[in-house]
């Protein structure tokens, strides 16, 4: 019996020998000892506070930085690490045996694997477990919600290099096939659909006790299932908007439809209301994790400044700091005199970080609509945030002339509304085709290195290439 269960944790504690780092902490990779006897409401909730947790240590950081610089919005000075600057905006592409190469990879890929560790905790669990049937239902929609967003994470960075998802196997099987992101993405929005159907027999309650920051929208399974619609809506729209293998209008109604499910909310339209949401939250106790996004170092590119239109109360995540931060770069300098406000300070240590809020729901509908051609829907719906957000000194979108210019109104909204909070600027300049040297303008403030490559997405990591002979040949099938 012990046998079995070891080899059963050492299965789901690797992914499919996807040759990832395994290196985490107890929480993440709870013992075979502890779960030999079943799953409990113990062992239960050390499996989901590790999930959690696990997720919270991967969004964050370079989750944030990497795909804010390649957006250039963000700029990380560091002289003693100029990686940051000539592998994310400079004139070479990720080196994939760098850290930058290999970012944004592995740590999610813990967690897809954390979440396998429960997902099979609870199919192997009965009554006598002290979870009832709807208990383990509740846990089921919430590790297949989290495994999905998991893996949306990385193809945030990834996109068309694809990524591999076949990997609750043995031990010993192959490294997965690495697969295009057609299908990535609908895999992705299969999960989350199975996460749907497991909330649909789910208790009242969790059988166990979630984050703080999950607790306000997704604390019950009803509200893990708004949550989860969220995260479908956003996966349905880059399916529609993706070129390859896009979805096209079936998307965007899917997203809609999403949406209309979620906690997504325009009664309230306070900035109190557009911050309801999912969040990580951080603390300075001791043995707790502190915002890492707090860095002397990182900056903001001054066109983030520049462009912000005047009033837009946003501009308080902008601070001018006392001196210009500055870095040479062969022959291109590059400086900036401005701070992210929540990078700087002691009391960032603790600002919490959304997942999913509902300021970007909103924005999420608008999208839709400008590409299902609802004009006017759109203007309601960015007119929400940018009155609430972005204050009332902003005047209202008029009637859009056409979809070219709704989405540079999106653009602008989603800019500053979701600023250092991930990958979405990176997501959304790429899926409209605009990350290029004519939206930019190469030696100016937008974009201070001449002859930027304007580097899309991350590289397959030197690791994976390594474990699959020197190449990963993707696969569409």
């Amino acid at each position: 019996m012990t046998k079995r269960i070891t080899a059963l944790v050492a299965s789901l504690a690797l992914l499919g020998a996807c040759k990832d780092s395994t290196g985490v902490s107890d929480l993440n990779n709870v013992s075979a000892e502890t779960l030999k006897g079943g799953l409990n409401p113990a062992t239960g909730q050390l499996l989901v506070t590790g999930l959690l947790n696990q997720y919270r240590n991967s969004a964050i950081g370079n989750y944030v930085v990497f795909p804010e610089t390649m957006a250039r919005d963000a700029y990380r000075i560091d002289k003693a690490e100029n990686r940051y600057l000539t592998e994310l905006i400079g004139a070479t592409q990720p080196d994939a045996g760098a850290f930058t190469g290999q970012g944004v990879f592995g740590g999610f890929f813990v967690g897809i694997r954390s979440a396998n560790t429960l997902i099979a905790a609870v199919k192997n669990a009965t009554d006598a477990s002290g979870v009832n049937a709807a208990g383990r239902s509740a846990l089921l929609g919430l590790a297949r919600t989290m495994k999905a967003l998991n893996y949306w994470n990385v193809m945030e960075m990834r996109d068309s290099v694809g990524m591999p998802i076949d990997l609750d196997v043995d031990i010993n099987a192959p490294p997965a096939p690495w697969r295009c992101k057609q299908n990535v993405l609908a895999y992705i929005s299969s999960l989350l659909d199975s996460a749907a159907t497991d909330f649909g027999t789910a208790s009242a309650t969790f059988p166990v006790t979630l984050s703080t920051g999950y607790r306000a929208v997704a604390g019950t399974p009803a509200g893990f299932l708004k949550f989860n619609r969220g995260l479908k809506a956003k996966v349905e729209l880059y399916r529609g908007l993706s070129r390859q293998g896009g979805t096209g209008a079936t998307g965007f109604n899917n997203a809609v439809t999403a949406l209309g499910a979620s906690f997504m909310s325009s009664t309230d339209l306070t900035p109190a209301g557009m911050a309801v949401g999912v969040y990580q939250t951080y603390s300075t106790a001791s043995g707790e994790t502190a915002n890492s996004l707090v860095d002397a170092a990182l900056h903001l590119n001054p066109a983030v400044h520049d462009s912000l239109q005047a009033g837009d109360l946003r501009g308080s995540k902008i601070t001018t700091a006392t001196q210009t931060y500055s870095i040479t770069i062969g022959a291109n300098s590059i400086s900036t005199p401005y701070d992210y406000t929540f990078s700087i300070g002691s009391t960032s240590l603790t600002h919490a970080l959304p997942i999913l809020k509902n300021e970007e729901l909103l924005l999420l509908r608008a999208q839709a609509a400008i590409e299902l051609g609802d004009l006017a829907t759109a203007r309601t719906y960015l007119n929400y945030v940018r009155t609430s957000s972005g204050g009332a000194a902003l005047t209202p979108y008029g009637v859009f002339a056409n979809a070219a210019a709704a989405r540079s109104a999106l653009l602008y909204e989603k800019r500053y509304s979701l600023l250092m909070e991930g990958p979405q600027r990176l997501v959304d300049l790429r899926a409209y085709d605009r990350l290029h040297a004519s939206n930019f303008t190469p030696g100016t403030a937008n974009s201070p290195i001449t002859g930027d490559v304007f580097t899309t997405t991350l590289p397959i990591p030197i690791n994976e290439l390594n474990a699959r002979g020197g190449s990963a040949p993707m696969t569409c099938n």
